[in-house]
């Protein structure tokens, strides 16, 4: 866990770098995001890359303020926020940032951001980062899945506005499609998916994963 956090905020982000080697994850979220997403491609209909945009909840938002403010002005200066920005950039790293991109329902490698750009912004701290994908994906031929889940449940994505998902510098021939996962339809599609498990046996590595099952998505394709 980084020394570098100790306060309430210190427990928040520092518990996502060393949750799964703790095995201490909770069933419920501690921290809470109101997310955006843009999925960016080109001319040609291929992926480009993914750009997140994530409003932290005001609780953990005074959080980070009382941890980083190191000159107790109350304010996060320019310095104070990068460093919030790349506590949190290497904090997420082993997570895959939260962001999540599959075709066929195999997942596609992204780049890690270079950067996690910060602004804190009447009461709560944002955070924007983009990924590019390895290799772009021509949507033309392939839909793409694309979400921002925590596998641990410490963090909860919600998409509050309409315009949550936006396409950026695609043909108007790409569509998108949200879908909003029905909790009992998860559970029981999970429940499924371990019946036939016996009692000395994990979930495979291809199985059905529950907080996937439980994301919000977006797909999108181009005629």
């Amino acid at each position: 866990m980084p020394a570098i956090l100790r306060s309430a905020v210190a427990i928040c982000l520092s518990f996502v770098a060393g949750l799964a080697a703790s095995g201490e994850a909770e069933a419920h979220p501690h921290v809470f995001v109101e997310a955006r997403m843009e999925i960016v491609g080109d001319a040609a209909s291929k992926l480009v890359s993914v750009r997140n945009i994530w409003r932290m909840d005001e609780l953990f938002s005074t959080s980070v303020v009382l941890d980083f403010d190191k000159n107790a002005n109350s304010v996060l200066d320019d310095d104070e926020l990068a460093a919030v920005g790349e506590t949190v950039r290497t904090s997420i790293a082993e997570w895959d940032f939260y962001t999540f991109v599959r075709v066929g329902g195999q997942p596609v490698k992204m780049v890690a951001p270079d950067e996690i750009r910060t602004l804190y912004e009447n009461g709560q701290l944002l955070l924007f980062f983009e990924m590019k994908a390895q290799t772009p994906i021509d949507m033309k031929i392939q839909t793409v899945s694309l979400s921002n889940f925590d596998e641990t449940f410490f963090v909860a994505f919600t998409y509050e506005e309409t315009d949550a998902f936006q396409l950026v510098d695609l043909p108007s021939t790409c569509t998108q499609g949200v879908t909003v996962p029905d909790e009992d339809e998860a559970a029981a599609q999970w429940m499924a998916s371990i019946a036939n498990l016996g009692p000395d046996e994990e979930v495979p590595d291809d199985g059905v994963d529950y907080s996937q099952l439980l994301a919000t998505r977006v797909e999108v394709k181009c005629g």
